[in-house]
């Protein structure tokens, strides 16, 4: 079967261009400890390094659709089930922010940095998701 000239252009350019792992090559930079625990996971390696520090969710509330004051208070009660469960990480998807509903990522940051700074060990957005932020609740002592 002959060629067309796409086709052989094609062919060319893949025989003169070397593929690259970038996966590969960031795995390298991990050290021994990195690499086991990814090796004992069996998940994909995330290539945002920031992401390997983040808490791996217990639980995630969507909160699209609600207003500002409505999506604190699901998270309120969420963080108490929570709490009540034993669990630790909660997984907040407030999405980019919607003028007819409100910031509810701002009055979400609000919150932890007020009425919740007590309950709340650990607050960032997601590094790969921008519309979603992971909350690490501080569970008491008995």
């Amino acid at each position: 079967m002959e060629l067309s000239e796409d086709e052989k252009f094609q062919l060319e350019w893949i025989m003169n261009h070397r593929v690259e792992d970038k996966d590969k090559e960031l795995f390298s930079q991990l050290d021994s400890f990195q690499k086991k625990e990814i090796k004992r996971r069996g998940k994909k390696m995330r290539r945002s390094p920031a992401a390997w520090e983040m808490p791996v969710p217990d639980d995630e509330i969507d909160l699209h659709g609600l207003t500002a004051e409505e999506a604190a208070f699901a998270v309120e009660r969420r963080i108490e089930d929570l709490c009540i469960a034993g669990l630790k990480v909660l997984r907040v998807i407030h999405g980019g922010g919607n003028p007819s509903y409100g910031n509810v990522k701002r009055v979400i940051d609000s919150h932890v940095r007020s009425q919740w700074k007590n309950r709340i060990d650990f607050y960032k957005l997601e590094p790969d998701n921008p519309g979603a932020s992971i909350l690490r609740i501080h569970l008491k002592k008995k």
